[in-house]
């Protein structure tokens, strides 16, 4: 067959011009194999949490398919130029177009074998080393390595349908491009943009419009759809700014003679006018990618650093709310239980205390309800109790006046200085010292734990933070049963598994009486679990995301090298020496990698109220850790952007140069 030989034959002699397509796109297929085979690995599916990881690769296989499809079409815009000069060569010499066509299927079916093979063989190497990684970050784990036929099948459909729609892409176009077109497919010189003042100013308007959103939306239930917006202006007004902004600023600087006609500004200026529509995509792209990366590596370094502390942050090994004082009986079990895991537990610690609960404190000291509207993050949970709880929790109590009500704040440094309770105001005596029943994570909420002397003001606690009630119904304290708990907390002496199945056989025994059971070793390896499968998603997210923006830079270079390098030939030849060539490239180079690391900076630093916000939702907000990691990560992602940079300019030299 004349089509197939000619597909092997340009295969074989331009493997070079292929290489990197072939690599570049068995990487992605990699890490989608990966993704698909953890999803469908026995011992994931079978464990405790085996949905919850399930899911959470099911996100990271999205990610990773939307880039990989992105990726095919992009590099084959850069591959297809040299495909479709020699197509129309080969059409000028008497070849049909159908032939050329034909042509064209069998190198994209020799490309796809080539690209599925090493991918698949690849990922089937890289799951040794991603599972001991998997298996630490889930909090010590046992799963096991598996590559079933299913993912070698779905992984291999997904990509042959990706260049399948490649293919017939570049088969319309070869069909609707004249064979002078075809053979100069790879030589074709942008145009100059058209960029209108009014969307350039639109874009940079509509960019700050983003910031300034969030930067000033406070955290609540609804700073997300706030935050949303946020990311779809900066998004928009990103791509704006770099298509149609800088060209106008460009042509703005162009009439400006006094600037322009300079030797290290007439080149850099005009060149990147004349391109600026398709470079400013890209470097738009390239500026989201690599913010994309920044939050990505942030949020899962994060996650990690905070979730590996949370032990630390439960005051007591083992704890049991319930709605119901629990029986003598119960309390034995609790015992017998204990001992039959060969745990010895310590003297229980008792409270009686109300639900926690968000409750606001107006200037007069009022209490209402948290009703979901505010900043819940500076809203306080309450949990009231007499001081004879208290004095049966901790050992002692506070002696309190008949008009003082006592309050200790968790991490809350302004406390108020008087409290209404059922019509009548109590000043405040602040309480030095208290063991908490909650979890003191820095992250989690901020516990205003009230102390009373009687009973009755503790129901005339409960009645004023109840939902208003309606005009022909009052809400008593008798009619909240969830209103008040008993906690019963024990801190435990023995092994880490022998803990965990103690706090499952609790459950049991609690779960039909509506008991709650809070265990550390627990609690430790979900959150350890569920988050560190988040980590290992957010990692090799980052990593995928790092990949494709050094390809689409590199890409970009060795295209813009070619046009620039015909150029400069003929700039050379009217008198521009080697030396002054040098340096206007270098200048081009850095006015084109500027543009998008000050978006970088820009974008990482306006992104920094938003992971705030979803953090703290999340319970998971620790200052130190957040910010020391942001910054930490932004600086690193920057040195990578400043040598990759280095490297493709090396690249673009040369190629100019040549």
């Amino acid at each position: 067959m004349l089509s197939l030989r000619f597909a092997l034959q340009t295969l074989k002699k331009d493997f070079r011009h292929y290489a990197l397509f072939i690599f570049a796109n068995a990487f992605l297929l990699m890490v989608n194999a990966m993704f698909f085979a953890i999803r469908n690995n026995h011992s994931i599916a079978t464990s405790e949490y085996g949905k919850i990881i399930k899911a959470v690769m099911v996100l990271g296989l999205v990610l990773s398919l939307l880039v990989g499809a992105v990726f095919i079409f992009y590099a084959n815009s850069f591959v297809s130029g040299r495909r479709q000069r020699q197509i129309g060569t080969l059409s000028m010499l008497g070849m049909s177009r159908f032939q050329g066509f034909m042509v064209v299927v069998w190198q994209s079916l020799g490309l796809w074998f080539i690209t599925t093979v090493i991918g698949l063989a690849a990922s089937f190497g890289a799951l040794f080393i991603a599972f001991p990684v998997l298996n630490q970050l889930a909090g010590g784990q046992h799963y096991r390595v598996s590559f079933d036929w299913n993912t070698v099948v779905t992984v291999g459909l997904i990509y042959a349908a990706l260049f399948f729609l490649m293919t017939l892409i570049e088969g319309f176009k070869i069909g609707r491009t004249s064979l002078i077109n075809l053979t100069k497919s790879d030589q074709r010189v942008a145009k100059e943009p058209k960029a209108k003042a009014f969307l350039g100013i639109t874009g940079f308007v509509i960019l700050i419009a983003g910031y300034w959103l969030a930067l000033t939306t406070k955290p609540s239930l609804n700073a997300l759809f706030s935050f949303i917006w946020a990311v779809g202006l900066v998004i928009v007004g990103t791509y704006l700014v770099m298509i149609v902004g800088i060209g106008w600023l460009l042509k703005r600087l162009r009439k400006n003679q006094k600037y322009y006609y300079q030797d290290k500004h007439f080149v850099p200026v005009s060149g990147l006018l004349f391109r600026v529509k398709n470079n400013g995509a890209g470097l738009a792209t390239v500026a989201l990618l690599f913010t994309t990366i920044v939050v990505a590596l942030t949020a899962a370094i994060s996650m990690q650093q905070v979730t590996s502390k949370f032990g630390q942050y439960l005051p007591y090994d083992t704890t049991i709310t319930s709605t119901q004082a629990l029986s003598q009986d119960q309390l034995n079990q609790v015992q017998q239980s204990a001992q039959q895991h060969n745990l010895t537990l310590s003297a229980s610690h008792e409270l009686e205390a109300t639900s926690a609960t968000l409750v606001n404190v107006s200037g007069q000291g009022k209490l209402s309800r948290f009703t979901g509207t505010g900043d819940i993050m500076s809203t306080p949970a309450f949990r009231a109790m007499t001081t004879a709880s208290l004095q049966k929790w901790q050992g002692k109590s506070v002696s309190l006046a008949s008009d003082e009500v006592g309050i200790y704040a968790a991490r809350q440094k302004k406390v108020p200085t008087q409290l209404q309770i059922g019509g009548k105001t109590y000043k405040v005596k602040t309480i030095g010292q208290l063991t908490s029943p909650d979890s003191t994570a820095p992250s989690g909420p901020s516990y205003y734990y009230l102390v009373v002397n009687q009973q009755s003001q503790l129901d005339a606690f409960l009645k004023d933070i109840q939902v208003p009630a309606t005009a022909d119904e009052q809400v008593g304290a008798s009619a909240m049963p969830d209103a008040v708990n008993y906690i019963y907390a024990y801190d435990v002496k023995g092994t880490k598994n022998n803990e965990i199945s103690f706090s499952k056989d609790l459950t049991k025994i609690f779960q039909q009486t509506g008991g709650q059971v809070m265990d550390r070793a627990d609690a430790v390896q979900s959150i350890e679990t569920v988050f560190g499968s988040l980590v290992f998603v957010g990692v090799l997210t980052a990593v995928v995301l790092t990949f494709t923006t050094v390809l689409i830079v590199y890409y970009k270079q060795v295209a813009e090298g070619m046009v620039d390098r015909q150029n400069f030939k003929k700039m050379q030849r009217i008198g521009l020496s080697l030396a002054e060539t040098k340096q206007m490239i270098n200048r081009q180079i850095r006015l084109l990698f500027g543009l998008p690391l000050l978006l970088l900076v820009l974008n990482a630093f306006f992104a920094f109220p938003i992971l705030k916000t979803v953090f703290k939702t999340l319970g998971l907000f620790d200052p130190t850790i957040f910010i020391s990691v942001m910054v930490t990560v932004t600086v690193i992602v920057i040195l990578i952007y400043l040598v990759i940079y280095w490297l493709t300019s090396k690249r673009y030299q040369q190629i100019v140069n040549q």
